[in-house]
């Protein structure tokens, strides 16, 4: 029988193995394919959360648009209601898997998010610094925008290392907001 020091450090490892390191999610915003990770739904999910996003801002750009129409603002914006609720669906996908795969100490410090909701501002981050760089007259827009993306990666992959050493506990957290259906 393993002794208290040796399950916590099989826990630490397992955990760090199962949940994936912030720069294996922004590789797979771009692409998911060729992947055997353990925590692959986190990436095909993050996958879809920043295809989500990328269609969100398409379509709030649409909304903003000078000369569109009441009907064209009005379908954009049922759009990004429709985004939201499959978004919302996402990031439960991710709380719910990791309420699965991961246990917590229960009295670990309680972390403000959940992680679904973390990969959620990751995406949406990756999104807006990759629409600001291919933008030419927001340069310094788009430093500020990778600068933060790394900031959240880094405070991310801080997260991941401390929920595997049992410093910090994920919430369990359901949304609370509803969205129309999509049909």
């Amino acid at each position: 029988m393993a002794d208290d020091g040796e399950q916590a450090t099989q826990h630490v490892m397992r955990v760090r193995e199962i949940l994936p390191r912030s720069a294996s999610i922004i590789e797979a915003f771009r692409d998911t394919s060729s992947r055997d990770h353990p925590g692959q739904l986190v990436l095909d999910t993050a996958n879809e959360l920043a295809a989500q996003h990328e269609q969100q801002w398409q379509a709030e750009d649409a909304s903003r648009a000078s000369g569109a129409s009441a009907d064209a603002i009005a379908e954009s914006k049922r759009l990004v209601d429709d985004l939201n609720a499959r978004r919302v669906a996402l990031v439960e996908r991710i709380d719910e898997w990791v309420s699965t795969q991961v246990h917590s100490r229960a009295d670990a410090s309680l972390h403000t998010e959940t992680l679904g909701s973390v990969v959620d501002r990751l995406a949406i981050a990756w999104v807006r610094a990759n629409s600001l760089i291919n933008t030419n007259d927001a340069r310094d827009r788009a430093r500020l925008a990778l600068r933060q993306l790394a900031e959240l990666a880094d405070a991310y992959d801080d997260l991941i290392c401390d929920v595997a050493t049992g410093h910090r506990r994920l919430p369990a957290w359901r949304p609370l907001k509803t969205y129309r259906s999509a049909s």
